[in-house]
């Protein structure tokens, strides 16, 4: 949700029809109620600005054992290259390269706040 409202800046209620149309014990309170939360907005809503850092989060956390198990392009990587094989220059053939980097995406968000603000 954060990557998809706050880095590709897409709408929150477009990934809430898409869960909502996926999900199989869809429920509506919690599908949209997260989504806005997610998205900064509704009550109650976290901060638009708190953007998740997932790569120093996966650093922290140390996914490198999840990221073995369920991404079978990066199972040879060791640490850190296997949290963001596109920064070191170790993203192998078969692993798609980036949407958006996140320090972009970022970026591209906070600007955005930035003008919707005023």
């Amino acid at each position: 949700a954060s990557f998809l409202v706050k880095h590709l800046l897409i709408d929150w209620r477009e990934g809430e029809k898409w869960f909502w149309d996926t999900l199989v014990d869809a429920d509506y309170g919690s599908n949209s109620v997260n989504w806005q939360w997610t998205a900064g907005t509704g009550v109650d809503s976290n901060m638009f600005v708190r953007i998740m850092a997932p790569l120093s989060q996966s650093e922290k956390f140390d996914a490198a054992r999840y990221i073995r198990e369920w991404v079978p392009e990066l199972v040879d990587l060791r640490e850190p290259y296997i949290h963001d094989p596109d920064e070191y220059g170790a993203r192998p053939k078969s692993y798609p390269r980036k949407i958006i980097g996140h320090k972009a995406g970022r970026e591209r968000a906070l600007k955005a706040h930035e003008v919707v603000k005023g």
